[in-house]
């Protein structure tokens, strides 16, 4: 039986834009295009990132950060109960609290959306 991966992951380069959102955006949709994007939140209010399907995700991979402490993130899968976090074993929203700093990576096999937390208290709900 091979070991090769039957999925192979965009993830080089793994950061190739920043996208900024501004301090009254409170949505945002992530495509497939947005692949290798870090995506830097300065919102005052809640700023929920909605991702792609999980067949146009196949692949791909997005980092999320958290700029502002006054207000969380959350991200969103369309598909219900993709997204594996460490929080919850299975979930439709991940947060993170209102902490500057919080950050996740998160990668899409196009069955699931795999959420490694890198810094911060994320929830999933």
């Amino acid at each position: 039986m091979s070991t090769a991966p039957t999925v192979l992951l965009g993830l080089v380069p793994l950061i190739r834009a920043v996208v900024r959102s501004e301090t009254t955006d409170t949505a945002t949709t992530v495509t497939a295009d947005d692949s290798g994007t870090l995506f830097v939140n300065l919102g005052t209010s809640k700023h929920t990132y909605t991702l792609p399907t999980l067949a146009l995700g196949k692949g791909k991979s997005w980092v999320f950060f958290n700029a502002d402490g006054t207000a969380a993130i959350a991200i969103v899968s369309g598909t219900a109960s993709k997204l594996k976090t460490s929080d919850t074993a299975v979930t439709t929203v991940t947060e993170t609290n209102h902490e500057v700093g919080g950050c996740m990576l998160v990668i899409c096999d196009g069955t699931w959306f795999y959420c490694l937390e890198i810094y911060g208290t994320w929830t999933g709900s």
